[in-house]
């Protein structure tokens, strides 16, 4: 019965601790604040690929998104490919316009990276194929967004 009085008391005195500085903390806030300035937000995908797919859909996307995104002037993924854990790849995609970037459906960049797939595969309908066969590659996926500080003379 000690221990549990013990465990009480010790959790009592861990939340008035954290209430305290809780409080503390609330009266210097000075109203809504932002990550700053200097933050720069990514969405990283993490993908799975279906058993032997990793291969065939790596080479897709070198042979033909690379070459579509550098037509269109888009600024590529940083490309993580797995030899451990889960995951086959991860894609760091930088939010240019910042976490408003989340709110497109397609965002310009998006736009102009299919127009230039369509424009390479000879076609809408060609483009919107390749997409498929790539995504008929996948098993699943997850999406984290985060962000990171890098200073303003720095061309991250």
């Amino acid at each position: 019965m000690s221990i549990v009085k013990g465990g009480l008391r010790l959790l009592s005195v861990t939340f008035a601790l954290f209430l305290g500085s809780s409080l503390a903390l609330a009266q210097d806030d000075e109203g809504p604040q932002t990550q700053g300035d200097d933050a720069v937000y990514a969405s990283v995908t993490f993908v799975d690929y279906k058993p032997g797919m990793r291969a065939d859909a790596l080479a897709l996307i070198a042979e033909h998104f690379v070459p579509a995104g550098k037509a269109a002037g888009t600024r590529p993924p940083v490309a993580i490919h797995f030899q451990t854990g889960e995951w086959d790849a991860a894609f760091h995609w930088r939010l240019e316009g910042g976490m408003a970037d989340l709110e497109w459906y397609m965002s310009p960049d998006d736009v102009k990276w299919m127009a230039a797939l369509a424009e390479q595969e000879g076609g809408k309908e060609e483009a919107e194929a390749l997409f498929a066969k790539y995504s008929d590659m996948v098993a699943r996926t997850l999406v984290s967004v985060g962000h990171r500080h890098v200073p303003k003379d720095d061309d991250e």
